[in-house]
C-alpha cells in the first residue's frame, strides 16, 4: 500500500493495525539521549554554581567555633543565602507556570450522519441552480476528503428544510455529546465539581447564552466555573483557546480547564450562486474535539502531554488578508462565508511570521548559541535566519487540514516527508475539514497509532480567517 493509498486509512482505536504502520514509526526521528542530555545543560550549570558556591561560603568559614567573630560574616552570607534559596523555592512552587494535557477526545458521529462527495449537498441541491451544485460536487471530488465524512442532520433526506437556530443548535449539541461524554468517561473527571473553566470556540454560529453556557447547563457545572466562548476566530481558534486555558491556569494553580472546539455547518448554510462561498460546501464537515488542561499536582502523573510553547501571528493589519475569508451576504441577500482563492498566499506570509518566533526556541544547544549571537550583533532591521532542521525538532506533526492544497503547500514549505503529514492527510479524508477541531484529529491519529515515545514533541499548526496562524508544542510525558 502507498502512502497515497494509505491516506485514506485513519484508525478506530488505538493499537489498530495496519501495513504503512512500520513506515510511519521509521520515518520518526527521536531525539537522541545526548540531546535530551544537553537539553537539561541550563539545569545542571544552574546546579553546579550551585554547588561551587556552596563550597566557596564553606571555605569563608575559620577553623573556630561557628558562632566565633571570625564567623561572622561567613555566617551573614550563609542566612542570606539561605533566605534567598527559599522564597526562590517558594516562587518556583507558587508560581508553577507548567500546563498539562490530562486527556482529549473527538467527536466520531454515527453513520446516519455520513455523507459521500456526491451527496455533500443532500437536500441543499434542490433549491441551488444546476450549474452551482455541478460545481460544488465537482470540486468536492478533489479536495482530499472521503466518503465517510459527516454532515449535519439538515443535510439528510430529502426534503430541504431552511437552516435555523434550533437546528444549529442540535448540531452543536450532538457534536458536544459525542467527545465530552466519552472524554469525561476516559479522565474519571466529574463535571460537577471538578471542572473550574470552561472555554469554548465556535466561529460562525455564536448563539446567546453561549455555547459554553450550553455546555455548562448539559453537564450542570459548579456556579464558580469561569467560561468564555470564542466566536468569529476561524480555523485556528482551537489554539487560541489553548492558548486562554493555558494564561488561565498560570493565574490559578490547582485547576482543571475543559476546551471545547468545533464548527457549526448548519449555520453557515449557503443558497445563493456566489462560488466563493459554495466553496463551503466542499470542505468543511461537522466534527469537535474536548480537551482537559490541568496544573493539579495530584493528576500530572496521569497527564499525556505537557505544553511547552504557544505563539499567536495575526495579518489584519493587511484589508486583503483581512477579507480573504468573509462571512457577509451576496447581491441577493444570502449570508455565507467567502473563501478567496489568494489564501494559501496569506496563509504562507504568516505561517513564516509565526515560526521566525517559534523555530528559535527548538534550535539545538550550539545552534541556539550561535543564533543569539548573530542576533545580537545584527544590524537594525538585518534579519536573521533559523535554520531548524523540523523532522529533528518535532516527531509528530499536526498541519490544519484546510484542504489537500494546503497540506502540500506546509509539507513542501517545511520539507516534511509524506509520513509526516499522513495525520493531516488521513484526517481530512475521515474528517474533512473540521476547522478548529482538526488540529486534534490529528493529534488523536498519532496517538491511535503509537508513534510517539516519552520526549517525543507534537507540533500543531493552524490557521485561518483574519489571517492568523498559531502553533502549540507539546512534549510527551509517558
Amino acid at each position: 500500500m502507498s502512502v497515497e493509498q494509505a491516506n485514506y486509512w485513519y484508525p478506530s482505536q488505538q493499537g489498530e493495525q495496519n501495513e504503512i504502520l512500520p513506515k510511519l514509526k521509521k520515518n520518526i526521528i527521536h531525539p537522541s539521549p545526548l540531546v535530551i542530555f544537553l537539553e537539561q545543560t541550563p539545569k545542571l550549570l544552574f546546579f553546579t554554581c550551585v554547588a561551587l558556591y556552596a563550597s566557596f561560603v564553606a571555605s569563608l568559614f575559620k577553623n573556630a567555633p561557628l558562632f566565633d567573630e571570625q564567623n561572622i560574616i561567613p555566617l551573614v552570607v550563609t542566612v542570606i543565602s539561605c533566605i534567598i534559596g527559599v522564597a526562590f523555592t517558594m516562587y518556583y512552587f507558587v508560581s508553577d507556570k507548567h500546563v498539562y494535557l490530562l486527556d482529549f477526545t473527538v467527536a466520531e458521529l454515527g453513520p446516519e450522519y455520513e455523507s459521500t462527495a456526491e451527496e455533500c449537498l443532500g437536500p441543499i441541491a434542490n433549491v441551488l441552480d444546476k450549474e452551482c451544485s455541478d460545481f460544488v460536487i465537482r470540486v468536492a471530488k478533489v479536495t482530499g476528503l472521503g466518503q465517510h465524512t459527516h454532515l449535519p442532520k439538515m443535510y439528510h433526506g430529502e426534503k430541504y428544510v431552511p437552516k435555523s437556530m434550533a437546528l444549529a443548535r442540535e448540531e452543536v449539541e450532538t457534536v458536544m455529546k459525542a467527545c465530552c461524554d466519552k472524554l469525561f468517561e476516559q479522565t474519571k473527571i466529574d463535571p460537577t465539581k471538578d471542572v473550574d473553566c470552561v472555554i469554548t470556540n465556535c466561529s460562525i454560529f455564536n448563539p446567546t447564552p453561549s455555547i459554553g453556557a450550553m455546555l455548562m447547563n448539559k453537564y450542570k457545572m459548579k456556579q464558580t466555573c469561569k467560561n468564555w466562548h470564542l466566536g468569529g476566530m476561524g480555523c485556528s481558534a482551537g489554539v487560541i483557546s489553548c492558548d486562554l486555558a493555558k494564561d488561565f491556569l498560570c493565574s490559578h494553580p490547582n485547576s482543571t480547564v475543559l476546551v471545547f472546539s468545533t464548527e457549526n455547518i448548519t449555520a453557515p448554510t449557503y443558497v445563493g450562486s456566489d462560488k466563493s462561498k459554495l466553496m463551503f460546501f466542499t470542505l468543511f464537515r461537522s466534527g469537535g474535539a474536548a480537551i482537559l488542561l490541568t496544573n493539579k499536582k495530584s493528576l500530572i502523573k496521569k497527564c499525556k502531554y505537557e505544553m511547552e510553547e504557544t505563539v499567536r501571528i495575526h495579518n489584519a493589519i493587511d484589508d486583503n488578508a483581512y477579507k480573504v475569508i468573509f462571512h457577509d451576504e451576496d447581491e441577493t441577500g444570502s449570508d455565507g462565508v467567502s473563501i478567496g482563492r489568494t489564501l494559501i498566499n496569506y496563509i504562507s506570509d504568516v505561517i513564516d511570521e509565526n515560526v521566525k518566533i517559534l523555530f528559535p526556541k527548538y534550535l539545538p544547544l550550539f545552534s541556539k548559541i550561535a543564533y543569539s549571537v548573530k542576533k545580537f550583533f545584527a544590524k537594525e532591521n538585518e534579519e536573521v535566519t533559523c535554520n531548524l532542521d523540523v523532522r529533528k525538532a518535532f516527531q509528530g506533526f499536526c498541519i490544519h487540514a484546510g484542504g489537500r492544497g494546503v497540506i502540500d503547500a506546509v509539507q513542501k514549505k517545511f520539507n516534511l516527508t509524506d509520513e509526516d503529514c499522513m495525520p493531516s492527510r488521513a484526517g481530512l479524508c475521515r474528517f474533512g475539514n473540521t476547522s478548529s477541531a482538526s488540529i486534534w484529529y490529528e493529534f488523536m491519529f498519532l496517538e491511535r497509532c503509537e508513534l510517539l515515545q516519552k520526549n517525543d514533541r507534537v507540533f500543531q499548526l493552524a490557521f485561518g480567517s483574519g489571517v492568523k496562524a498559531n502553533s502549540c508544542v507539546w512534549r510527551k510525558l509517558n
